[in-house]
This record gives structure tokens, C-alpha cells and sequence, in this order.
């Protein structure tokens, strides 16, 4: 099989030579890539807009009310107070489906005899 080679038209005016390129190829290739830049834009400012509306309508985001303090120092230890409570006592999560909630005293101990996957347990007394 004879191998082709591309038609190789010289410049009697230069030194070197000068292969032409077909235009057809080129102008289909510059053509795409110009229609790609104009139509992509166009076709993402159609659906972005209606992505969000979709997202929007699933979502009712409610901003929180304005809560004044009125004695801040009073309600931090109030809050500290409730935290410290929560995290001391014992109380239902989901009484239906038999979750409680434990003290975090108890809770770290218990994982520390049980062991954690990737950490080693606590040495026995």
C-alpha cells in the first residue's frame, strides 16, 4: 500500500516550505467552538435560575426571631446551667424506639472499656 503525503505547495518567493491547510475543517472547527461559548451560556442562564427556584421551593428557610438580651451575664449561666444538667442526667431521646440518654461520665467509660474501632481500649484495673 502505498503511503500518501499531504500536497506540499512551495513559495518560489521564500526559503522555506509552506503546506496549505485545508479551510474547510479549520472554519467547521473555529465554527463549533464559537457556537459551544455562545449557546453553553445561554443554555446555564436557562437552567441555573430554575434550579434554583426548584431548591427554593423544597426549602422555607425561617430567619430567627430577635432574641434581646436582657441580663447577658444571668442567661450564660443559665444556659451554662441547663448544659451542665443535660449532660449529667439521664432522660428520654426516643422513648418509642428505647433511646435514653446517658450521663457523659458513664458514656465515656463505657467506650473506654468497650474501645473504639481504631483506638486501643483502656487498660483493665
Amino acid at each position: 500500500m502505498a503511503e500518501t503525503r499531504p500536497v506540499i505547495h512551495t513559495n518560489p518567493n521564500t526559503a522555506y516550505e509552506a503546506e496549505d491547510w485545508p479551510l474547510r475543517p479549520i472554519a467547521l472547527i473555529y465554527t463549533g467552538v464559537l457556537a459551544l461559548l455562545v449557546i453553553s451560556p445561554l443554555v446555564l442562564m436557562w437552567a441555573y435560575p430554575q434550579s434554583l427556584s426548584d431548591v427554593s421551593r423544597k426549602m422555607t428557610v425561617v430567619p430567627p426571631a430577635p432574641r434581646l438580651e436582657i441580663d447577658p451575664a444571668k442567661q450564660l449561666a443559665a444556659f451554662r446551667a441547663q448544659e451542665a444538667s443535660d449532660l449529667s442526667s439521664y432522660h428520654w431521646i426516643d422513648k418509642q424506639k428505647g433511646i435514653v440518654h446517658i450521663p457523659i461520665e458513664q458514656a465515656m467509660q463505657k467506650l473506654a472499656k468497650q474501645g473504639i474501632p481504631g483506638f486501643p481500649r483502656a487498660p483493665s484495673p
